[in-house]
């Protein structure tokens, strides 16, 4: 019994105490929200916003390319025979690869 009565006077004497305890507790480990979300959350928005600045970059990229495209005949000529291989009428296109 005497066991039992200083539990009861350790409980009675720190409730807020051990409410507060409690409820931090749940509040950190098994909530919905937890610590743990938190940081898996924050990691992913990271590598999210990280993945945007190379969208608005790759973007940026090749809209001056396409006005650069607009703009000068030239470049639309470049590409076609470096890419795509296209010759005029009376030439020969050579293919080397480094293989």
């Amino acid at each position: 019994m005497g066991r039992l009565r200083s539990i009861w006077y350790f409980v009675s004497r720190n409730k807020y105490g051990i409410a507060v305890a409690l409820f931090v507790s749940v509040m950190l480990f098994f909530d919905n929200h937890n610590l743990i979300n938190r940081y898996h959350r924050k990691h992913e928005i990271n590598g999210l916003r990280k993945e945007i600045e190379k969208y608005k970059a790759m973007y940026e990229r090749d809209t001056r390319f396409l006005l650069q495209m607009d703009a000068d005949p030239d470049v639309l000529t470049e590409i076609a025979r470096e890419r795509y291989f296209m010759k005029y009428a009376d030439e020969d296109v050579f293919v080397i690869s480094e293989d």
